[in-house]
């Protein structure tokens, strides 16, 4: 067998080896197992805001409101989670209270000591529900869009199913138990005007 013949058959092999270690498989399927690795942030958001925000842990609402007060600082380094070196701390808080005065992009409501807050019913924006709840690290996930459409989708459930029911059947008076999110800036506080992002609203009857 001369030389030739050998490097023929040599390459051959070679080609036929190469080739059975080529895993080829159609476009569709790729595309297929690409889309099953997507993040879904909707599904998060709603299999959150369906199955765990009875049981979120919060802060009673008047002793959130008083310690702000006392020792902001101190107070929000303590019980307050933030994301990165932001001076904006998150909470979830709750309590009971009696709606003292239905404005345009907010309801006042009075806690037992007559303490003021602002349950927010336009503008539902920001990182409180996620960062204040902690169900999300942004380390767990690749990149940044995914980490913040968490947000996203959570003011949108918010905007579209909290608030709605909330808004019709407030009246001034009304008594209700109420769990949500709250920002505080230790940069400007504004103690005395703070919006609560309402993931719960219950009427008392």
């Amino acid at each position: 067998m001369n030389k030739v013949l050998k490097y023929s058959i040599l390459v051959v092999v070679l080609g036929l080896a190469l080739y059975a270690s080529v895993n080829i498989k159609p476009l569709d399927e790729i595309k297929k197992s690409k889309s099953d690795l997507t993040f879904n942030a909707a599904s998060y958001a709603s299999d959150f805001m369906a199955n765990k925000i009875e049981t979120l842990p919060a802060i009673n609402a008047s002793d959130f409101l008083g310690n702000i007060s006392d020792e902001l600082e101190n107070y929000t380094e303590q019980k307050g989670k933030k994301l990165g070196i932001s001076d904006e701390y998150n909470f979830i808080i709750e309590g009971e209270a009696r709606i003292a005065a239905i404005e345009e992009e907010y309801i006042t409501v009075l806690l037992e000591e007559n303490q003021e807050l602002r349950i927010a019913t336009e503008f539902i924006f920001g990182n409180a529900i996620r960062d204040g709840s902690g169900m999300a690290n942004i380390n767990d996930y690749q990149n940044t869009m995914d980490f913040n459409s968490i947000s996203v989708e959570l003011n949108n459930i918010v905007r579209e199913t909290v608030v709605p029911p909330f808004k019709k059947n407030a009246k001034i008076g009304d008594a209700l138990y109420f769990k949500g999110a709250v920002t505080i800036d230790i940069a400007d506080p504004q103690i005395n005007g703070i919006k609560v992002i309402p993931l719960i609203i219950k009427f008392n009857d």
